[in-house]
Parts: C-alpha cells; sequence; structure tokens
C-alpha cells in the first residue's frame, strides 16, 4: 500500500506531478514539489538549488519539448522514498536542442505532510 501524503498523494503521484510540471514549466508546481533546500546534480555535474531551477524554467532558458516515461522505480518508506525515472527527452537547454534518455534519481522526503524532493540528479541513461 502506498504511503500517501497529506494531500492523499502516493509518492509515483507527486514524481508524476513534478513531470508534468517540468513538461510545460509550471513554476508554482515545481515550487511546491521542490524542497527548499534542493541539491541537484545536472549531466554535466554541476549542481544547482531549487532557486537556479525555477529561475531556469521561469525565464525559458530550459525548456522541455518533451519527456517519456521509459520506466520508473519506486522505493518507499516512513516518510521518505526514492524515485528512479528513465525518460526520453527533448530539452531546450541555453538555445540548444538536446535529444536524449536521461535517468532521474531523486531522494523525496515528506516536508510539512507533503511530498518534496530534497535531493537528485539527472544522468545519461545509456542502458538501452
Amino acid at each position: 500500500m502506498p504511503n500517501r501524503d497529506a494531500r492523499h498523494h502516493s509518492l509515483d503521484d507527486a514524481e508524476d506531478q513534478l513531470l508534468d510540471a517540468m513538461r510545460t514549466s509550471d513554476v508554482d508546481t515545481l515550487d511546491a514539489l521542490i524542497a527548499d533546500e534542493l541539491e541537484f546534480t545536472l549531466p554535466d555535474g554541476s549542481t544547482i538549488g531549487k532557486q537556479a531551477d525555477l529561475d531556469s524554467h521561469r525565464s525559458g532558458a530550459t525548456r522541455f519539448e518533451r519527456i517519456t516515461e521509459v520506466s520508473r522505480r519506486t522505493v518507499e518508506s516512513d516518510g521518505s522514498g526514492t524515485t528512479e525515472t528513465v525518460v526520453d527527452a527533448v530539452i531546450l537547454w541555453a538555445g540548444e536542442r538536446i535529444e536524449t534518455s536521461l535517468t532521474y534519481a531523486r531522494l523525496w522526503q515528506k516536508v510539512d505532510g507533503h511530498w518534496q524532493v530534497i535531493s537528485g540528479s539527472a544522468t545519461p541513461h545509456s542502458g538501452r
């Protein structure tokens, strides 16, 4: 039985919402799903925080033309969990169009009763 948050969302529901928000650069939803202390490692090895991620979506510097989920593995425990989601994506980043397969690994925690990403990474996926 999935561990639900105060809004009755499972961790998979939260991951779905995050992917949808990334697809549309929905900054309000991203803001609600990302913890203030986020540390996220990008495919190039650099690390960004919540504000930089939101600003990138808000300004249009990062935009997803397409994100198609290929697979997902979710592990939950009391109040926390991890998702590992493989996607095929087309990303418009800093004026460049990038077609790629990525693995998003995220650590989630219930913050004030709601699922939020507290850390994660995006790495090139080579397993196909």
